[in-house]
């Protein structure tokens, strides 16, 4: 179960507690006054709604502005009914030392046992304060797995029972209601929860939330649980517009900003006798309305696999996340993500017992805007110092060469920059820039032209179709620093025995006859060959052009030979000496 999923849960246990305090005390009717302001106690009160029993030893209702036969019928007829009694619901206080619940559904049994609950200042069905000492919650499941909660101190404020009842009874009709007040704001001191099938235990050290509105569902609250309750994720397409369900559920619920703090999670893996410990020390979001995400931040997070495996990660967020998209397409559309900090220290059992994959990264960036269709128009991106470890993956295929060329390990950084220009159908990749620690730096600009906003378009045949129509304008690639080029010069001369520059000759000739064989022998051909022949022999600098006015398209790749394509091309090739 999420943290969203329990937050959600706490509300409702919240509500309920407050519900049945009022209808309890309708049990009281012939010993209370009939009008004006009143007290009212119950004693060993036992009711039932739905599938929900209520036991409440004693109960204590003061200056309320309805006599028990008031709240008799407080909950009866249809929602505008009952809204319409709220309205005139006024006490100063109701308490409730203990409160008891069982709720048999659908084969899972739910018990819950709530203690010193207070509320204060009821007016017109609003709650000013809401206080609760703790409860404890199982929940017994037909497979034999069991779940235990047990809730710290609690306090809300600012709860509107009138629209918890919208919510509760109501279908959304007018797709354009408001969200209106449910809570101003509600935590809670500390949550442990114990999960026998999974032999896992997780701790919340505080949750809080503010600024919580609602509008009625769309449907039948209803009928969205008894589809969660039958819901198989082996067997999805059993109920395909599930997930658009669930969005719209939370796209009625709208939340300022939710906080929790110092989440653990212990449990048992492979082998059995040893646990694994996920720990995040802050969870904090804000901004959430109509299934849009402002802002998510995770700080503090770490995972210590059963098999010795280790992650920490400093901080990842998330802005402008559109869960929406959703429904539409496999991942969400996201404004902005970023993670700082991240470490791994894992073992690879394929190379060794004493084989480990060890990595870093500093920090990663992406920024997503001006989205059309499925897709953003303008995004940058970049990846600082993502470092691999090659000593500590002992003799693997996969790094051999790179170690043989002196290199413990690999401290790579990279960047990103696109933008679709509608007004003159082009797409701009400038820079794309890939550089390595002690290797040297590769930067690549490339422009395409006959870009058309088809090429955006969810359905694959047509953007397939767009991208197919349109042309390479220009591509610039520029290399700067040769220090991978000696180390391989280097490697190569202690194992073949041969002086580094009769070797740098060899390979610069090489490197010549490569492109001519791939190019032709035609002038802008060798004027390429020349500028990498040169680079190879002083690897400071090298850049190389092509661009073409009308474009180089797919049909254009496939009806010529390359040389014929680079020849009607303009080139520039230039090597620094």
């Amino acid at each position: 179960m999420t943290i969203m999923q329990e937050l959600r849960q706490r509300k409702a246990a919240l509500a309920r507690v407050v519900f049945s305090g009022l209808v309890a005390a309708a049990c009281l009717a012939p010993l209370a006054p009939l009008a004006g302001e009143s007290d009212i106690a119950l004693e060993n009160v036992s009711f039932t709604v739905g599938a929900t029993t209520y036991r409440i030893p004693r109960l204590e209702l003061k200056g309320a502005s309805f006599s028990a036969m008031d709240f008799a019928d407080l909950f009866k007829g249809d929602e505008k009914a009952v809204d319409g009694r709220l309205a005139r619901l006024s006490a100063k206080s109701l308490r409730i030392p203990a409160l008891t619940t069982e709720t048999r559904a659908g084969g899972i049994v739910e018990r819950s046992a709530y203690r010193d609950i207070e509320v204060a200042d009821i007016v017109a069905g609003r709650i000013a304060l809401l206080r609760a000492a703790g409860a404890e919650q199982t929940v017994e499941k037909p497979d034999g797995g069991a779940q235990r909660y047990l809730w710290g101190a609690s306090l809300a404020k600012g709860i509107d029972l009138r629209q918890l009842v919208h919510l509760s009874l109501a279908t959304r009709l007018d797709p354009q209601e408001t969200a209106k007040p449910l809570v101003d704001e509600e935590s809670v001191e500390s949550l442990r929860i114990e999960d026998k099938a999974e032999r896992m235990t997780t701790t919340i050290g505080r949750l809080a939330v503010t600024g919580v509105k609602g509008r009625a569902l769309p449907f039948p609250l209803a009928e969205l649980r008894e589809r969660l309750a039958k819901f198989d994720p082996d067997k999805a397409e059993a109920d395909p517009a599930l997930l658009k369900g669930v969005i719209d559920a939370l796209a009625s619920v709208d939340v300022g900003s939710l906080e929790i703090r110092e989440i653990a999670a212990t449990g048992k893996g492979e082998p059995s006798d040893s646990p694994y410990t996920v720990k995040i020390g802050r969870v904090a979001a804000g901004g959430m309305a109509n299934a849009n995400v402002g802002n998510v931040v995770l700080e503090d997070v770490s995972l210590v696999a059963s098999d010795g495996g280790r992650l920490s990660l400093k901080r990842f967020g998330l802005r402008d996340a559109r869960l929406s998209s959703l429904v539409e397409r496999p991942f969400p559309q996201v404004g902005h993500f970023e993670a700082k900090g991240l470490e791994g220290d894992l073992p690879d059992a394929r190379l060794g017992e004493s084989s480990r994959t060890k990595f870093s990264l500093g920090s990663i960036e992406a920024n997503f805007a001006d989205f059309r269709e499925i897709a953003p128009t303008k995004l940058t991106a970049r990846v600082d110092r993502l470092a691999i470890d090659l000593a500590s993956r002992g003799e693997a295929p996969s790094t051999a060469q790179f170690q043989a060329l002196g290199y413990r390990g690999l401290d790579l950084s990279a960047s990103l920059a696109g933008e679709w220009r509608e007004k003159t159908q082009e797409a701009v990749f400038s820079p794309v820039r890939v550089e390595g620690k002690d290797m040297g730096a590769a930067t690549l600009d490339v422009t395409f032209a006959g870009v058309s906003g088809a090429a955006f378009s969810p359905l694959a045949i047509v953007s397939k179709a767009a991208l197919l129509a349109s042309s390479l304008k220009s591509a610039e690639l520029t290399l700067e620093g040769g220090a991978l080029v000696e180390r391989v010069l280097a490697l190569e001369s202690k194992t073949e025995k041969k002086p580094v520059d009769k070797l740098r000759a060899d390979y610069a000739r090489t490197a010549a006859g490569a492109v001519a064989a791939v190019f032709g022998g035609g002038e802008k051909a060798r004027r390429i060959a020349d500028a990498v022949a040169a680079y190879v022999m002083k690897p400071k600098r090298l850049h190389v052009r092509l661009a073409s006015e009308k474009g180089v398209n797919a049909l254009d790749a496939m009806a010529h030979r390359p040389g014929d394509i680079l020849e009607s091309m303009e080139v520039e090739a230039i090597a620094d000496k």
